[in-house]
């Protein structure tokens, strides 16, 4: 038992030092932003960020139309697509987070979940030939009890990549920084049923991904409770490693911005997207790992 207030008090400023100390334990590598581009307004919540026939394929975040937008390198819109009005499927917007691409589909992760009380998340899925809705998955988490509206928990996904035949997505998980891993297969229609393959300590809050199976590269982007914005690889990267914890965590040099969404060029070198956020336009910034 404290003897005092003041015993009680100086034992929650210990704590609160510790962590702060741990926290800037944390060495980070770092980047070099090599291009910025500003993006239309149209796509000021650009949450997701794909490469299709040689030309940016982009989405908006929750509220927006149920639309992808297509853009060149100098960030002009050349095409968009409303999901709704090619399928005879009801397409809604309600938090888009992420997209990836095969030769068929394009699969956008409906899987936002701010407060943990969507009992609707689902992975959509486009035929890449005339961007009509071929099918929705729906997921759910299996240790999922409450929908109970929170500000903290780890029910919220905003990364998706595929690898293999499977669909990965990654969890937003603000009440321990660490991000689990799904897998989704990627071929079936039944409702699929979510348990975690593994848990990464990140330290951070996950909002994008993308992998490269030629370079065995994961790459995710993240940021921290005080705005840092961060770039997470991960190497030699499989499904038959997934237990292998070790990453590479770069800080990006870009302030003021919400990075979203990435697409990996090469082993040391990626396009990543940021919100609006205030300052005046949406970006997309080419950045490389010094």
């Amino acid at each position: 038992m404290f003897k005092s207030f003041k015993d009680y008090y100086f034992l929650i400023l210990l704590i609160l030092f510790s962590c702060s100390t741990e926290q800037e334990k944390e060495i980070y590598e770092s980047a070099v932003v090599l291009e910025s581009i500003v993006l239309p307004k149209v796509i000021n919540e650009t949450s997701g960020l794909e490469i299709l026939n040689e030309v940016f394929l982009t989405h908006n975040d929750s509220g927006g139309e149920p639309s992808l937008y297509f853009f060149n390198l100098n960030g002009e819109i050349i095409n968009s697509v409303k999901l709704d009005e090619e399928s005879s499927w009801q397409i809604y917007n309600i938090d888009w987070e992420d997209v990836a691409a095969d030769e068929d589909y394009i699969f956008i992760a409906d899987t936002g979940n701010n407060f943990g009380n969507r009992d609707n998340l689902n992975i959509i899925k486009v035929k890449t030939n005339d961007f009509s809705v071929d099918d929705k998955i729906d997921v759910a988490y299996k240790d999922q009890k409450t929908f109970i509206p929170r500000p903290k928990h780890k029910y919220d996904a905003e990364a998706l990549f595929l690898i293999e035949d499977k669909i990965a997505i990654l969890s937003k998980d603000r009440s321990n920084l660490f991000t689990d891993l799904y897998l989704i297969d990627k071929e079936s229609s039944s409702r699929q049923v979510l348990e975690s393959k593994v848990t990464y300590d990140v330290n951070s809050l996950i909002t994008g991904g993308d992998y490269n199976e030629e370079l065995r590269l994961l790459a995710l982007v993240s940021y921290s409770s005080k705005g840092s914005q961060y770039l997470i690889l991960f190497e030699n990267f499989s499904l038959e490693n997934l237990a292998e914890k070790k990453f590479r965590k770069i800080k990006i040099p870009i302030e003021r911005a919400q990075i979203e969404a990435i697409k990996i060029i090469d082993n040391s070198t990626f396009w990543i997207t940021s919100e609006d956020e205030g300052v005046g336009s949406p970006y997309m910034y080419k950045v490389r790992v010094k």
